[in-house]
């Protein structure tokens, strides 16, 4: 019997819904990383299932004479809180493409001071700076993206390996497309001659790297199943719900508008008060605070 015969079992009798269907996927998931975790400490393949499948019984035989909902209260209580961790590959993982990414940076700096030694021009430089930082920070992006999207959260389920690929290909697309523009940019400087024509090269790194990669990015955010874990998001419609509680009110949403406009005219004309008397260059974190006041008015609304 594999995983998703087991817990089909434990549910036998019960109507088949999406939110169930969903939950048994997601219990499927714990138990097969109960079982890997099993393998890490060395057990075999059968006796490592055998130990999760049992615990996951014992966990079924507490619920056998309760309701699908308190049923799947109980399995989420007692066998799914499980503790988050991070395997030794892992963190060696995080820790070797913060390094690529390190040594890039510290390259990209060597290249820097090196170009200017020359005395050649100073286009060059950056060209240098750009190019020499390139390939290791688009690794470490890729990989960075691949070890988010594959780990498990308190709050977020992983995506597979697979899927985790393509969102590294989507990063390192965009990474590689976005390095290459400044060292076509600054290439093409070198000479001296740079026009407004001459943009097109620099754009045109767009078409073969940035634009697939965001193309896949998208379409990888568009067919995301919900990774969220039950509790989270239980608060998460319950935060949905206290927003359209207050929207949904129209005196609330009336004197939410009223207060904002308030603010932010108040806001702009202190910015310009300040700019007048003691420059515009100093005057802008007026804007920091009426984003805090309006953000403070909120939350008492949602208090009210």
């Amino acid at each position: 019997m594999n995983a998703k015969e087991f817990v089909d079992s434990l549910f036998e009798g019960y109507e088949q819904t999406e939110a169930l269907a969903d939950f048994k996927e997601e219990l499927m998931t714990n138990l097969n990383a109960k079982v890997e975790n099993f393998i890490r400490k060395g057990m075999d393949m059968e006796a490592a299932f055998a130990k999760a499948s049992a615990e996951l019984g014992d966990v079924s035989a507490l619920a056998d004479e309760m309701s699908l909902k308190k049923r799947k209260e109980v399995f989420e209580e007692v066998y799914m809180d499980i503790t988050a961790y991070m395997p030794a590959k892992r963190v060696a993982g995080y820790v070797s493409f913060g390094i690529v990414a390190l040594f890039g940076i510290i390259i990209a700096v060597i290249a820097l001071f090196a170009a200017r030694k020359t005395g050649l021009n100073e286009h060059i430089n950056i060209t240098a700076f750009f190019g020499a930082m390139m390939p290791f920070l688009t690794i470490a992006a890729a990989g960075f993206t691949w070890l988010g999207m594959t780990q498990e959260t308190a709050s977020m389920r992983p995506v597979s390996k697979k899927r985790g690929i393509w969102y590294a290909v989507a990063a390192l697309l965009i990474a590689f497309g976005l390095f290459v523009m400044p060292v076509v940019y600054f290439g093409l400087k070198i000479k001296g001659n740079f026009n407004l024509g001459m943009i097109v090269p620099m754009l045109s790194v767009l078409i073969p790297f940035v634009l697939p990669g965001i193309g896949i990015l998208a379409f990888l955010i568009f067919t995301e199943k919900d990774r969220l874990k039950p509790w989270a998001k239980n608060l998460h419609d319950k935060v949905v719900e206290g927003e359209m509680a207050i929207w949904s009110d129209p005196a609330k949403a009336s004197r939410f508008g009223m207060f904002s406009g308030a603010i932010w005219l108040f806001a702009i004309g202190i910015f310009i008060v300040l700019g007048l008397l003691i420059g515009f260059k100093f005057s802008w974190p007026v804007f920091i605070f009426a984003t805090a006041f309006q953000l403070f008015v909120q939350g008492r609304m949602y208090k009210s």
